[in-house]
């Protein structure tokens, strides 16, 4: 099983790999073209296309883990596909007249212009059915795809994006980027997987979204938490503390997307197996998670100075601290569903999760009235993480302490 699981985080890491590098260039090309303020309207865009996406999926991800098995002809597999494609599709419409109204009301610092140029990102990443391939444990299938459409969004932003007047062009080619790979996905459902577009029940796409929001809950909880920080610091701190703060946020970003995969990978393989079963899968990636935070963190100041102009010297220990972060809430990951869902099941996990998120306002809450700065709310957004994995270990340890 720990071989199978390798494969598939392989697999699906390396699509999750293909775009946090392709984001991760990028970023550098930008803040050395774009102005600081620029630069950070640049990053409110991108962080409200996150956002969106984190909405739309609706907890998909985990949720189809759990229910994909119990469908077994090919009937109600199609039927699921297509009820799931559809409440993505009508929750990134409700997305897009979310940012519509921030911008309308100038709750954000966001223009209707850009407003305008992240409608193809939203659509096509909110209906995008990765998760189908995933739970289908063929994620390989959309490598080679995933990686000539990212070729793609780096030219187009190394060639095109040169001033201020061209940054629009970044949400474009992030457009083109998605379009592409979400087309080719359906055509590879429709010609590989015999996936026929059956007639839709309404009640049935809203009985999915029912179902699936603790799931989207807990993603946000577990996978998103620095995405609703960011998204409130837009609106308090404005462009300018959202530069710098977006270069910690994109790492963490990239690397949770991939740590996302690990726990989703080992859930998928070992589900229905023994806890005991999981102890060596769960102390090799904790290690392996502890080394990556501490020789980031040692590079971190270098990578800074080499790449980045000195307008973006402060970030450093912002960046730092949300590695950090990173390194607990890879963990904290770890003994969400994979231990906790196996041994008190996936309805207590996401009942316990909502209390976190409570704890996330609460504590941007406490932020907001001291304001004190980037570094300061990255350090409490660590802290709460820091406190999430202390519960989990210690319901962890109950279940493992009578042998």
């Amino acid at each position: 099983m720990f071989i199978d699981t390798i494969k598939h985080i392989s697999r699906r890491g390396s699509i999750i790999a293909i775009n946090q590098l392709s984001v991760l260039i990028a970023i550098p090309i930008l803040a050395a073209r774009l102005d600081l303020e620029v630069f950070g309207q640049v990053a409110i865009g991108f962080l409200l296309v996150q956002l969106s996406w984190v909405v739309s999926d609706w907890g998909i991800q985990h949720f189809s883990i759990e229910e994909w098995g119990k469908k077994v002809k090919q009937k109600e597999k199609n039927l699921f596909t297509a009820s799931v494609i559809c409440l993505n599709f009508l929750i990134s419409l409700v997305c897009l007249l979310g940012i519509f109204l921030l911008t309308y009301f100038q709750v954000i610092d966001f223009s209707y212009f850009y407003f305008m140029c992240l409608i193809p990102s939203i659509i096509m990443g909110g209906s995008y059915p990765l998760w189908f391939f995933q739970v289908n444990k063929s994620p390989q299938d959309m490598i080679l795809p995933t990686f000539l459409s990212r070729i793609i969004f780096i030219c187009i932003i190394y060639f095109c994006v040169l001033s201020n007047d061209s940054s629009y062009i970044a949400f474009l080619a992030q457009g083109v980027n998605l379009s592409l790979i979400t087309l080719y996905s359906f055509y590879r459902l429709k010609t590989y997987y015999n996936f026929n577009w059956p007639a839709i029940n309404f009640w049935e796409v809203l009985l999915i979204g029912k179902k699936s929001r603790p799931f989207l809950i807990n993603a946000i909880t577990n996978n998103q938490a620095n995405t609703l920080w960011g998204f409130g610091l837009s609106i308090i701190g404005g462009p300018a503390s959202m530069a710098i703060y977006n270069l910690g946020d994109q790492i963490y970003r990239a690397g949770g997307a991939i740590t996302n995969i690990v726990a989703q990978s080992i859930r998928i393989h070992f589900i229905g197996k023994s806890l005991y079963e999981l102890k060596f899968t769960i102390t090799f990636f904790t290690l392996l998670f502890f080394i990556i935070t501490v020789s980031v963190c040692l590079i971190t100041r270098h990578i800074i100075e080499v790449f980045f102009t000195n307008n973006y010297l402060p970030a450093i220990p912002v960046i730092q601290i949300m590695i950090c972060a990173w390194g607990v809430h890879a963990i904290v990951k770890l003994f969400n569903y994979p231990i906790l869902a196996a041994s008190h099941g996936a309805t207590w996990v996401n009942k316990i999760t909502k209390y976190f998120l409570f704890i996330h306002f609460l504590m941007f809450f406490l932020w907001f009235m001291i304001y004190g700065e980037v570094l300061s709310m990255s350090i409490m957004f660590l802290l709460v993480i820091i406190l999430q994995l202390i519960i989990f270990i210690y319901h962890s340890f109950k279940i493992f302490r009578p042998n």
